[in-house]
């Protein structure tokens, strides 16, 4: 297995064969990003996830054509071809935003592409990527992160660090390690929540902070939760500036706490590289 992920690391791979695999995976997020949708709205509404898709206005069951990622929106002038009312953009901007950041991830795992576990670390971070994409749309529209998404995400990331690190690469001290921090990062969190009584976040960070726990690992969800405090006080002091918000006005969490997961999964080795050079470590 080292002389593979050696391989993995000098080899290098055809430009074109790249471009084409990262298309594919554009259309695949695409799709994927419209189930998103169906998620996110279903998930609100309480209804099941199976059933023919319709117009949340005149109901309307819709067709194949009405369907295709990005491009149904487009052509249709982002309105119901049956009752011709406005359609939310949030249908084309999910698909858009899920299939960037499955290309993005790709795009950061390609050099691990030999590694024997590539598919299985790949296929995790894409299901990640959909759990933050979802749990931020929905904050962002109903202020809360819900239960129904949130705890079997965290338990099928559980499941995952049960696998790889007890069962793939029989790497037990990494595994208590993980489930220790994540441990760690949910006990940060309701000091947080006590302390400030819930005005600074609420019962869906905590649990959104487990799942990042524990998907991410040592020492990645750490710089996760360090981008997400970042980004969140940042753009809480930017809002602030421009009148959009006042002091004593909160701004969900959630979506920053996933941006900076996000992001951990793009460039966070690179960012953990760079502060223990600058540490001179």
């Amino acid at each position: 297995m080292k002389t593979e992920l050696k391989l993995a690391r000098t080899l290098h791979f055809d430009p074109n064969m790249e471009i084409l695999t990262a298309f594919f995976i554009f259309l695949f997020g695409a799709a994927i990003g419209s189930f998103l949708n169906v998620v996110i709205l279903r998930t609100h509404a309480g209804k099941s996830f199976d059933g023919r898709s319709e117009c949340p206005n005149c109901k309307h069951q819709l067709a194949v054509l009405d369907l295709i990622p990005i491009l149904s929106y487009l052509l249709l002038s982002g309105k119901c071809r049956y009752c011709k009312r406005k359609l939310s953009f949030q249908y084309p901007l999910v698909e858009l935003l899920t299939a960037v950041s499955f290309t993005l991830v790709f795009l950061s795992q390609i050099s691990s592409l030999l590694n024997p576990f590539f598919l299985l670390t790949f296929a995790f971070l894409l299901f990640v990527v959909s759990v933050l994409i979802v749990i931020s749309v929905y904050d962002l529209r109903w202020g809360i992160i819900p239960d129904k998404i949130i705890i079997p995400a965290s338990i099928a990331a559980f499941l995952y660090q049960l696998v790889f690190n007890l069962i793939l690469v029989q790497n037990y001290k990494l595994l208590i390690i993980n489930l220790a921090l994540a441990f760690g990062i949910s006990v940060f969190f309701f000091l947080i929540i006590l302390v400030t009584r819930g005005r600074g976040m609420g019962g869906g960070d905590f649990k959104l902070s487990i799942f990042i726990g524990l998907a991410l690992g040592w020492p990645l969800a750490l710089v996760a939760i360090f981008l997400g405090f970042l980004t969140g006080a940042l753009a809480a002091v930017m809002l602030i500036l421009l009148g959009k918000k006042s002091f004593k006005q909160t701004v969900p969490f959630g979506p920053f706490l996933a941006l900076g997961a996000l992001l951990t999964i793009l460039v966070g080795k690179e960012i953990l590289e760079l502060y223990l050079k600058s540490m001179g470590l």
